[in-house]
Order: structure tokens, then C-alpha cells, then sequence
């Protein structure tokens, strides 16, 4: 797969030691997915964590009338799933290949008893964590205050190379519009 990052490379990335490197990478499984797959359904109870090695996933859910919503998009050199570090129960959302996609995932018991081993990793998971409550904290922000095109707009420039990798309804549901008001909206623009 082209433009995939390499799992021991991405660890010595964030400062760890060699040694620790070595003692982490066997604890990781590398799956491939491929598009339109389901990495994680919503409702089941798969306590994984995964970090993108290549390709884009999204998060989505069904609401209470069975409409698709996009909750977040991840793609190569993110992690998804650190939700699930958190709770013990069934996942609230489910994680979709949006494309062919490559994914390094660790089992949250065996990352748990990691942070124990080595304390740097739990410093690593505390920015993730931050990363993603800061995204979802702006994106909620943003619902609040501003018009569909501005959310547009800010999803563009946050998400440069998704908007013409991705279905524009998957877009449409992220900002919270229909697919017919986001055509309108790139019109105008």
C-alpha cells in the first residue's frame, strides 16, 4: 500500500526508547481491511485500539431513526478507538474502511498492563486523548455557531485530501446537512 507508515518507525516517532519498541510492536496485530469493510461494528463490545497505518476510516453511528451519522474521520497516522480505553461496555459507534486500509490494532487489556510497564505510553495515550477531546469539543463548538457553509469550509481545511477521496454524503452527515444542501453549498463557493 502506498504512503503507509511503518509501525516500529511511527513508535521511535514519538520518542520511545529501542528497547521498547521491540517489547511493543510483536503486542500489535497488522489487519487489512478493505473498503466498505466494518473494522469495528457499533453495539459490540471489541475492546481494541488501532492506529492507521494506511488508508481513511470513519466513525459513525445509527440514530434513534436509523439515519447513518459520521461522528469522525480517521486517517493515516491517526489512531481510532481511544474511546474504548475509557468504557467497559458496547461500542456507542461503529468504525467503517472508507478505504483500502491497513491498521495496527492492540487489545485494551494488553495495553493497559502496557501502561504499567512503561510509563511513556500512558504520556502518549493522555495527548491522543486530548487530541481527540479538543476535535470533538471544536466540532461541537462549531455546530453551535456556525452556518453550514462556515462547518464546510472548516472541514475542508482540516481535511484537505478527504473531499475527494470520500462519498459527499459521509461529509454531508459530519458537518450536519443533507447531501442536497451540500452540493448547494459547494456551488456557491
Amino acid at each position: 500500500m502506498a504512503n503507509a507508515i511503518n509501525l516500529p518507525d511511527y513508535l521511535n516517532q514519538q520518542g520511545f526508547d529501542p528497547d521498547l519498541i521491540q517489547a511493543l510492536t510483536p503486542l500489535f496485530r497488522v489487519r487489512d481491511y478493505q473498503k466498505g469493510e466494518i473494522l469495528l461494528p457499533q453495539g459490540e463490545n471489541t475492546k481494541v485500539v488501532c492506529l492507521i497505518l494506511q488508508g481513511v476510516v470513519r466513525g459513525f453511528y445509527l440514530d434513534a431513526a436509523g439515519a447513518d451519522i459520521t461522528k469522525c474521520f480517521s486517517q493515516t497516522g491517526d489512531w481510532c478507538c481511544i474511546y474504548n480505553l475509557l468504557e467497559d461496555g458496547p461500542s456507542e459507534y461503529g468504525i467503517e474502511a472508507l478505504a483500502d486500509c491497513q491498521v495496527a490494532q492492540i487489545s485494551v487489556p494488553v495495553l493497559r498492563q502496557a501502561f504499567d510497564d512503561a510509563p511513556v505510553l500512558r504520556d502518549l495515550y493522555e495527548k491522543l486523548f486530548r487530541q481527540a477531546f479538543i476535535i470533538s469539543d471544536e466540532k461541537g463548538l462549531a455546530f453551535q455557531r456556525l452556518p453550514a457553509k462556515e462547518r464546510y469550509l472548516e472541514f475542508v481545511a482540516n481535511y484537505p485530501d478527504l473531499t475527494r477521496q470520500i462519498r459527499q454524503e459521509y461529509i454531508a452527515s459530519y458537518i450536519g446537512v443533507t447531501p442536497s444542501s451540500l452540493s448547494r453549498i459547494k456551488r456557491e463557493l
